[in-house]
């Protein structure tokens, strides 16, 4: 495993007290239920302190996107993801907003945007304001389109993770090639 440890519980990096965000892990290890944890609590029929406990340990999250929220992890309900995108063969906008549009109208609860063709930022700025959804996306294959799979460096994904996490994007995945190419560059 060229020397990545996987913890069973993710660590969660201290951050500055300056202008630092309460997030909901935060208030979660505080013992202080936050209204979307409430919401996912009654959602799951779960009881609130119980989500509370294991947003704190790690294992459930909450993707919240305009008003909704979506919980993630054990003891809750399957989630049904549906995964869209252009390609470097096909670009079609209006096919991807339609797929959003189907993947709501029946019940998805999160979407995936994959998209390695055409002007890939946009696309993904239109999706996420087309559809209320919790939309994740996948940095690795961004900046495979933007750097080429022979010449991507660890020091090149480094932007577009940065990027992808930024405001806007409800969260992203990291594959193990990512995860690869995070302690690469964190030990260069």
């Amino acid at each position: 495993m060229s020397g990545i440890h996987m913890a069973k519980t993710p660590r969660i990096p201290a951050r500055s007290t300056a202008k630092a965000m309460k997030t909901l892990v935060d208030s979660a290890r505080e013992g202080r239920l936050a209204l979307p944890m409430k919401t996912v609590a009654a959602e799951e029929g779960m009881d609130p302190d119980e989500l509370l406990r294991r947003i704190a340990a790690g294992s459930v999250v909450i993707m919240q996107r305009k008003n909704r929220c979506t919980g993630i992890g054990t003891g809750l309900r399957t989630k049904i993801n549906v995964n869209l995108g252009t390609s470097s063969g096909k670009v079609s906008l209006s096919d991807e907003l339609k797929k959003a549009e189907i993947a709501e109208k029946f019940g998805a609860d999160t979407i995936s945007d994959l998209s390695m063709g055409g002007d890939i930022d946009a696309i993904r700025r239109d999706i996420l304001a087309f559809t209320t959804l919790p939309v994740t996306t996948v940095p690795i294959y961004h900046a495979v389109v933007e750097c080429g799979l022979e010449t991507m460096t660890a020091e090149s994904c480094l932007p577009t993770l940065k990027h992808q996490a930024g405001p806007g994007n409800d969260s992203v995945c990291l594959t193990r090639a990512t995860q690869n190419t995070l302690a690469a560059a964190a030990h260069a």
